[in-house]
């Protein structure tokens, strides 16, 4: 009988090794009025454009433009979480039937630009955010279960929010370590 050893293969892989623009600021609370709706964690990246979607399709962009979408998981680690299509709410106004109130409470907030086609661009940024930014911070950790998307207004850019150049945030609450 013969025995053939296969022979030894390295394979090395980098990632990273690029600046991330942010900066850090501290924000009051406010209230938002919003269209709500659960997300499993896993199937969220497909879900959530398509929520954006029926938001709009609905009529409910009369109610709520969409200056925010945010992400709430208050205890953190839950296999779901509330996503909330958003813009700040003046108690002024009454609450439209199908709609609810969120306080986002104040945070420290890394702030992280993100420019280009959405939701292709928000994407890419929020996973360098979690797999690379936050394990890497030394000064800061993951503050609370909140997550901000902050969209400028698409009616500014020629091919609105599928412009090369159109500019969105994420807002990650951040704390001293």
């Amino acid at each position: 009988m013969v025995k053939n050893f296969a022979p030894l293969k390295l394979t090395i892989s980098l990632k990273g090794g690029y600046l991330m623009d942010y900066r850090i600021t501290k924000k009051e609370s406010f209230t938002v009025l919003a269209s709500a709706k659960e997300f499993k964690y896993e199937n969220a990246k497909q879900e959530i454009p398509a929520f954006w979607n029926e938001h709009y399709t609905s009529g409910n962009g009369r109610h709520v433009g969409g200056m925010f979408g945010i992400n709430i998981d208050p205890q953190m680690g839950h296999e779901t979480f509330e996503y909330l299509i958003a813009d700040v709410y003046y108690p002024a106004k009454d609450i439209p039937q199908g709609f609810v109130t969120r306080t986002i409470p104040a945070f420290t907030w890394a702030v992280f630009p993100c420019k280009g086609p959405m939701p292709d661009s928000l994407q890419d940024v929020n996973v360098k955010i979690f797999s690379e930014w936050l394990p890497a911070l030394k000064d800061y950790e993951f503050a609370a279960g909140y997550c901000v998307e902050m969209y400028e207004n698409p009616e500014k850019y020629p091919k609105g929010v599928q412009d090369e150049n159109y500019y969105a945030e994420i807002w990650i609450p951040v704390k001293k370590k």
